[in-house]
């Protein structure tokens, strides 16, 4: 076991990491020789980060390159210097060795290449040097890196050959916690490749590549041709390339898997095995950030098989597992990923009590937890598909409650290790710099000088990621599972404390963070800093959308607050306030400072669009549903200036904007064979009273003719209404209306439903219950048009109301809106207007007092549990108004208090609209195989897949699945291997549609039944059975049967333990009419429906009145 021997190790390690020691400016004083080095390597990075760049060999006859070349010739001297005072004895092997290499890089950044020459060739590489200790080992392959990268950059003949022999001899690649051994292998790889391809002109073949010198070598094969992948270097290789590699990769994996080998024991060495598995995979995710590309040129199947081999022939290997867990992540088997992780664990604390506390690779062991985390995280893990309504999406067999404990127990084991790093590295935050109070310190100081290396590194990539998914965990947990106030703000204090600490180590290189650090610093109130954050993101990336939008929303917050001020100072002095107003333009100026912001977005947005129109490259749908967004913004904006009625006339370009943004790429035509029967719409002039609403009988009752209806809509409000209907309707008239994509159809949907909400606001309830219609036709019902249909009949039929509120309610507790806390903040203060404002005591909701303060105190606890939801239930003025409404009412002063002025604080900061509308639209996975569709090829059903996507997600179906993107990527394998390829597709394809076909002849072949009981006094039971076949959920269908038909139903199991649905009383021909329209809809119309009647019972019944007949006889 290795120790460590050396004083300087922990400095070592700290090079290793491609940092420098925090105190290295002291080394200048130093007597001792490798801090003198230290100091010197560490001066010559500064001179390249900020003076020189790559470009420092042309020697440019300029000021600043003159400047440069003088530091460099001081650098020199001093260096030579400090060589000259120390004798060889005194300079242990990797002393030295560092010393060589950096004089010759000053050598090299001077242009002096035969100085350079001589210099490493005075020095004698060793190739197995005796070292003392790990720390020594790390540095050793870094500064022998270093050492070739220099040496084949002579201006000799042959020289580029030290390349060539250090790529023949290379072991171990990529390895995280050798970052500064990477960049310098990268070093080498680039150059060969632009040696090899001369520089791009004749690109490379993959057959080139195993003509080299170092053919023999997987791991220089590996590394060098996942380097020549990357984005940045796909001009030095054919387009064949990647096929190529990628069979070649398929076969070097199975021959490894049919290698024999015995199991060993724990005191042999395996260290080739463990060194090739970790180049190969190290080399793989260098390809790309985006695991989708990787898996393309490595399968996840295969490479999970090939590991569970190597699980079989290495002895508790932290790479074979380490990547294990990986490859579980990206097949999206989770139980057995969370298995292995804690498998890991084990490792990783047995191996660190062996070594005194020292952790193996530490920056793997983050990067391992740091995925595991993000992706366990319930906002990604535990919501279902489609297809599997009550079974978690991607876990199984792990309950959410076992799954949030889990990872709090990772996230405190993360932040050990983040600890740790940051001893190693020498890595400063808040509590170092004492700047804890400074919420954008990280903006003015720079923490870490010692940190020399870009944002876009793969120890800062690391680094910060680990901390964002931490914060993004304690997000969860403060909006999902906080059980105090005290709790959730500890979380939300968690959260910005480690999304600062992320920013700490890459404060510009991600535009995500920094918005997610501005939207947290919005929803806690701190409207300043947030400002000043969003500023300084529009300056790197002027074309986030979502940025823009939240920037709009702090300035309304900030005029808002500005304005309550102003109130509470000059309430008294009216003349004084107008007097100000004329002498100062100031204040006016920033009164409007939000509309101008707003204007100037849209601005950019209309460029935006415009330019991505002319280069016909398709804008991301995030982008166009920011956009949509901060054209609603600024409508509120309009409102909140001039009032509702200023923009009337404006709601039509909302629609318009959708429909611009939209229509190309998410908005599929039907002919009109195709379009499925659509509800009947109302008639723009009639009135609610006289017309007959067949889409939700619920709403508006024909038999009730005396509907109280709001008749006080203005001749301006109509003829807004009439322009509306003439702008979102179809140009052509004779051709059917565009039916949107589901994603596109859900934006329409919320669309429509904000319409809603300013006709509800302004009165108009037919116009509000016309746009309801309009959401409902556009995408399925959701908890969202539910309450808005309670919110529409909350006055004139408040039973039916509450029916909407409660069925809203009831979906909340489905899985797949669990997490819907948006929503249910609307369905809940809309039950809190029905019970506290609109419940009148001549038609009260309510039998007696009795009965009223059984459900106040309901929604009281409603409103308790939600108020510890952040941001969206504790930040919602109206919460705290009710809840102080219903304190006054059971007489809790104490409470009353603390929630009226905490109704107040929040309102006297109140944006135009809600800070979450910033938010981002929710991510996409696939309705058939629920995998992301980058993954579909892998689910097993690639067809359906490919038809889902083409219809729903249309851009993305483009970019990965079409016709052109197959071809472009088919293009890049040779004639035999693609026509291998296509006959391997063609025979999955075959076994698809066979299995399909007997899938859907089994569900032809099926029926429905629905038997008709009698029970006692001629009450009948109807069970329905034999849907279990068609892929319906049960549950769902009993539910709303029993909503729809105002009756008992559930689900039990009959004789042959199968599902069926008992629903109480004789409803056998509506239930077959609704089963019938399901099944239709599925295009499963020729599947038979049968009623049958129960008549065991009547001839039991007849047989015992017969034998009565017969003994009287």
């Amino acid at each position: 076991m290795l120790i460590e021997a050396s004083a300087n190790d922990n400095y070592m390690k700290t090079l290793s990491l491609g940092s420098f020691p925090s105190k290295v400016l002291d080394f200048q004083e130093s007597p001792d020789f490798f801090q003198q080095t230290v100091f010197v390597d560490y001066q010559l990075q500064l001179l390249i980060q900020h003076d020189l760049g790559d470009a420092i060999a042309s020697r440019k006859n300029s000021e600043a390159a003159k400047s440069a070349s003088e530091k460099l010739a001081q650098l020199k001297n001093y260096i030579s210097s400090v060589g000259a005072n120390y004798s060889a004895r005194n300079k242990s092997y990797e002393e030295a060795l560092y010393h060589t290499v950096v004089l010759a890089d000053l050598h090299y950044l001077s242009g002096e290449y035969e100085q350079m020459s001589a210099t490493l060739s005075s020095f004698t590489l060793s190739k197995s040097p005796r070292l003392d200790s790990e720390a020594q080992e790390d540095l050793v392959d870094y500064l022998t890196a270093r050492f070739y990268a220099l040496y084949g950059s002579g201006k000799r003949d042959g020289a580029y050959k030290h390349w060539l022999e250090y790529l023949t001899n290379l072991t171990k690649y990529g390895t995280k916690s050798q970052i500064a051994a990477n960049r310098w292998q990268d070093t080498i790889l680039l150059r060969v490749v632009g040696l090899l391809s001369s520089n791009g002109t004749r690109p490379l073949r993959f057959k080139d590549i195993l003509a080299q010198s170092f053919n023999e070598n997987a791991c220089s094969i590996t590394a060098i041709s996942s380097f020549c992948l990357r984005p940045e270097n796909e001009k030095h290789v054919v387009k064949e390339f990647r096929g190529d590699f990628m069979v070649f990769l398929t076969e070097l994996v199975n021959s490894k898997i049919k290698q024999k080998r015995d199991f060993p024991d724990a005191s042999a060495e395996l260290s080739e095995e463990d060194d090739f598995i970790d180049s190969l995979y190290e080399a793989l995710y260098d390809i790309s950030t985006q695991r989708p590309l990787v898996a393309q040129v490595l399968k996840p199947k295969l490479s999970k098989k090939f590991l569970v081999n190597m699980t079989e022939k290495t002895y508790q290997s932290f790479t074979v597992l380490s990547n294990l867990i990986r490859t579980l992540l990206d097949l999206e088997e989770y139980d057995e990923a969370i298995a292995a992780l804690k498998t890991y664990i084990d490792y990783v604390e047995k191996d660190s009590e062996q070594n005194h506390g020292r952790v193996k690779n530490i920056l793997d062991v983050i990067d391992i937890y740091t995925m595991c985390i993000q992706h366990f995280n319930p906002k990604h893990s535990m919501i279902p598909s489609s297809q599997e309504a009550d079974i978690p999406k991607k876990f199984r067999y792990n309950s959410l409650y076992s799954v949030v404990e889990q990872l709090k127990s990772f996230s405190k084991q993360l932040l050990h290790f983040l600890d740790e790093l940051a001893k190693v590295a020498d890595l400063q935050y808040d509590e170092a710099a004492g700047l804890q109070d400074n919420r954008l310190s990280f903006l003015y100081h720079r923490y870490n000088t010692n940190l020399v290396m870009t944002d876009q590194s793969k120890f800062v990539r690391i680094v910060s990621k680990a901390w964002f998914v931490m914060g993004d965990l304690h997000s969860y947990l403060a909006s999902h599972s906080s059980a105090t106030h005290e709790i959730m703000k500890d979380n939300t204090e968690t959260v910005l404390k480690y999304w600062k600490n992320s920013l700490i180590v890459n404060s510009t290189g991600n535009s995500t963070l920094l918005f997610k650090y501005a939207l947290e610093l919005s929803y806690n109130n701190l409207v300043e800093p947030a400002l000043k954050l969003c500023k300084f993101a529009l300056k790197k990336y002027p074309e986030q959308f979502q940025i823009w939008n939240l920037l709009v929303l702090l300035h309304s917050a900030a005029e808002a607050e500005k304005s309550s001020a102003d109130n509470e100072t000059n309430q008294a002095n009216h003349a004084a306030i107008l007097d100000d107003l004329k002498k100062s333009g100031t204040d006016q100026t920033s009164l409007y400072e939000s509309e101008r912001f707003v204007e100037d977005a849209l601005n950019i947005a209309g460029l935006y669009m415009q330019k991505s129109k002319q280069k016909g490259t398709p804008i991301s749908f995030q982008k166009k549903y920011s956009i949509l967004q901060l054209k609603m913004t600024q409508l509120a904006m309009w409102e909140a200036k001039h009032g509702i009625e200023f923009i009337l006339d404006s709601i039509a370009e909302v629609f318009v904007l959708y429909r611009e943004l939209f229509e190309q790429s998410d908005v599929k035509d039907y002919n009109q064979k195709e379009l499925p029967p659509q509800p009947q719409h109302l008639n723009p002039v009639q009135s609610i009273a006289e017309s007959k609403w067949s889409h939700r009988p619920s709403v508006v009752d024909p038999a009730i003719p005396e509907l109280k209806v709001d008749k006080s809509s203005s001749r301006e409000h109509r003829a807004a209404k009439d322009r509306l209907k003439r702008k979102v309707s179809s140009k052509n008239d004779s051709k059917p209306e565009p039916r949107p994509s589901k994603p596109a159809g859900r934006v329409l949907q919320e669309v429509w439903l904000w319409a809603a909400s300013i006709y509800l606001r302004l009165g108009s309830l037919q116009e509000a219950e016309e746009c309801i219609v309009e959401a409902e036709t556009v995408a399925p019902p959701s908890v969202r048009t539910y309450t808005f249909l309670g919110l529409l009949t909350s006055k004139s039929r408040k039973f039916l109301s509450l029916q909407e509120f409660e069925r809203s309610l009831e979906e909340f507790h489905h899985p797949e809106e669990k997490f819907n806390k948006k929503a249910y903040s609307v369905t809940l203060l809309g039950m809190c207007k029905l019970f506290i404002e609109d419940d009148e005591p001549e038609s009260s909701l309510f039998i007696s007092n009795k009965d009223l303060d059984a459900g106040l105190i309901r929604v009281k606890n409603y409103l308790e549990e939600y108020s510890n939801c952040w941001p969206y239930g504790h930040n919602s003025p109206e919460l705290w108004y009710y809840l102080s409404t219903i304190y006054e009412k059971f007489d809790d002063k104490l409470l009353f208090n603390e929630a009226l002025w905490k109704c107040v604080e929040l309102e006297n900061k109140r944006p135009v609209r809600a800070y979450h509308v910033c938010e981002e639209w929710a991510v996409t996975y696939c309705d058939v195989c629920s995998f992301p569709p980058e993954y579909c090829e892998f689910g097993g059903q690639f067809r359906k897949c490919r038809e889902w996507l083409s219809e729903n997600h249309k851009e993305i179906f483009e970019k990965l699945y079409s016709d052109a993107a197959l071809a472009n990527a088919t293009s890049t394998l040779s004639i035999e291997k693609e026509e291998k390829i296509h006959k391997d597709l063609e025979k999955k394809q075959a076994k698809e549609e066979a299995k399909a076909e007997r899938e859907l002849k089994k569900k032809l072949a099926s029926k429905v039944v629905i038997k008709r009981i009698e029970r006692n006094r001629r009450k009948h039971v109807i069970s329905i059975g034999g849907l279990e076949v068609f892929n319906i959920d049960m549950k769902k269908l009993s539910k709303t049967f029993a909503q729809k038909f105002a009756t008992g139903a559930s689900v039990v199991k009959n004789a042959e333990k199968k599902d069926e649905i008992v629903v109480q009383g004789d409803v056998s021909d509506e239930a077959r009419a609704y089963i019938e329209k399901l099944l239709e809809e599925k295009g499963l119309d020729e599947v038979k429906v049968e009623q049958i009647d129960d008549k065991k019972k009547k001839k039991r019944e007849e047989a015992a009145a017969a034998a009565a007949a017969a003994g009287k006889n």
